[in-house]
């Protein structure tokens, strides 16, 4: 009976990641891969936001892993996608979908509703349509920076360092302009982007002068062959070897063989509220139909270890909301 049951079930498994059936078909690209944690964290958010009565069906671009070559070729495979699956509404995750396919999938008048989006969806569209609404994400660079300096008073200067990657220079954008510096709450805050693990290790090591370090993106780091290094080795490299604190903007990053701290936009509560809007323009219910909105309170996450390597204490107010990791 188990294998007859496997056997039914083969074709749902094989159809690109699409679950469950219902009265509305739902299209889901992702910029990276499945094996992403923020990806797996905002699948699990929007299949709470749309269970029964919604066809999901989930497409990965995998634009952290291949080359920018090929994102045009990636980009008309969810296109060939999109036309064969016919859904009623597509939700784009993070700004490479949205850019790459964005402008024209919006063209058809179907309902498009983005998340994950850290620059300025604006830059995207001659003008926004009136069909696309969704949910910025805009990691906390600065947020993050000022409540580091509640840990560590007497803090001066801050290294933001981050891979070479269009969400990087999104944040660069947005965050510093034509700057190459920027004074937060008395910090002064410079930012380093690389393309390698190599010259990421070299940044670290050559951190002198700065108080701490802050790593918002470091998912396209290369290795001697070209291959994305895994984010667990970034965390343990960083872990063992930096001699300055060093805090994410990431969970999983937070361990004993990981970061001192993050501060977290959650990528489950985050993709769930973009789901809900998704809902509600299906049914028919969205009153803000055609706006966006941003995240902006996050989540504090710390290692106990990690902050007795560098004698840091956390505030009572920030230690009581805190969540600790191992």
């Amino acid at each position: 009976m188990e294998r007859i049951l496997c056997w039914l079930l083969l074709p749902l498994l094989l159809w690109g990641g699409e679950v469950g059936a219902g009265q509305f078909k739902v299209l889901i690209v992702h910029s990276y891969s499945p094996e992403l944690p923020w990806v797996q964290q905002c699948n699990r958010g929007i299949s709470s936001a749309l269970p029964e009565g919604f066809a999901l069906r989930f497409e990965y671009l995998d634009t952290k892993r291949i080359p920018e070559s090929e994102y045009p070729r990636k980009a008309e495979e969810a296109m060939q996608v999109y036309r064969a699956y016919a859904p009623d509404l597509v939700m784009l995750g993070d700004d490479n979908a949205l850019r790459l396919l964005g402008p024209r999938m919006a063209a058809d008048g179907l309902p498009i509703v983005f998340f994950g989006i850290n620059g300025n969806p604006r830059s995207y569209f001659k003008s926004i349509p009136p069909n696309v609404s969704g949910r910025l994400e805009i990691l906390p660079l600065f947020s993050w920076v000022r409540y580091i300096r509640r840990i560590m008073p007497k803090a001066k200067q801050c290294l933001i360092l981050m891979d070479r990657s269009e969400t990087s220079d999104a944040l660069i954008s947005h965050f510093f302009g034509e700057n190459i510096h920027a004074s937060v709450d008395g910090v002064t805050v410079d930012y380093r982007i690389v393309s390698t693990f190599a010259e990421w290790k070299q940044a670290v090591n050559e951190s002198v002068g700065y108080q701490f370090i802050t790593i918002p993106l470091f998912h396209t780091l290369k290795d001697k062959n070209g291959t994305v290094v895994p984010v667990e080795d970034v965390a343990r490299w960083v872990s063992t070897q930096s001699r300055i604190p060093v805090f994410a903007y990431q969970d999983y990053m937070v361990g004993n063989n990981g970061v001192v701290g993050a501060y977290v936009i959650a990528g489950e509560a985050h993709a769930f509220s973009a789901a809900e809007l998704a809902r509600k323009i299906l049914l028919g219910e969205a009153s803000d139909k055609g706006g966006l909105s941003a995240d902006h309170v996050g989540t504090f996450y710390f290692n106990r270890k990690q902050l007795e390597r560098f004698g840091l204490t956390l505030p009572p107010g920030m230690e009581k909301d805190a969540l600790f990791t191992e």
